[in-house]
């Protein structure tokens, strides 16, 4: 029996499925599709909530936060407790802008999905497609598409 290498996020799937047969510990989960259907929307919540909260300053170094047990609460609404590892002294951070006015629960609308840059079309159709199967290379790797200014796609000769 050959090896047959996965050319489509299905068989890339099915891959990840058949990698632990009876355990079931992997499970594939796709966020979209080669068509360009968005299984997973993305949101823009730093847009959204950025007006009402200030960023957290080095975050980076802080490895443990608290943020609903005794820090977030009524009492203190906008506040979080952060550590530098898990027996550090807790530095408390004030993130609401102002603590009396709560971000509006309202739909954040999706963002749209931005394709690939032309420069990443260009290594997948000059580089990866050789080693798909025929039946998956316009599936995968298809020609490289610019947007023109107008918003209309074409293809670029590579």
């Amino acid at each position: 029996m050959g090896i047959s290498l996965p050319s489509i996020l299905a068989a890339i799937a099915k891959v990840v499925e058949n990698s632990s047969p009876e355990s079931r510990l992997n499970i594939h989960q796709l966020v979209g599709l080669e068509d360009g259907r968005v299984l997973v929307n993305m949101f823009d919540w730093q847009a959204h909530l950025s007006p009402y909260f200030r960023k957290l300053p080095q975050i980076k170094s802080y490895q443990h936060f608290s943020a609903f047990i005794n820090s977030f609460d009524a009492k203190r609404p906008g506040v979080v407790l952060a550590r530098t590892h898990s027996d550090a002294e807790p530095v408390s951070f004030q993130l609401l802008c102002d603590p009396r006015v709560l971000p509006p629960v309202v739909c954040v609308p999706a963002l749209p999905a931005p394709g690939l840059a032309t420069d990443r079309q260009t290594y997948l159709y000059s580089k990866i497609r050789p080693f798909c199967s025929n039946e998956a290379k316009d599936i995968t790797c298809p020609a490289p598409q610019s947007t023109t200014q107008n918003g209309t796609q074409k293809r670029i000769m590579v």
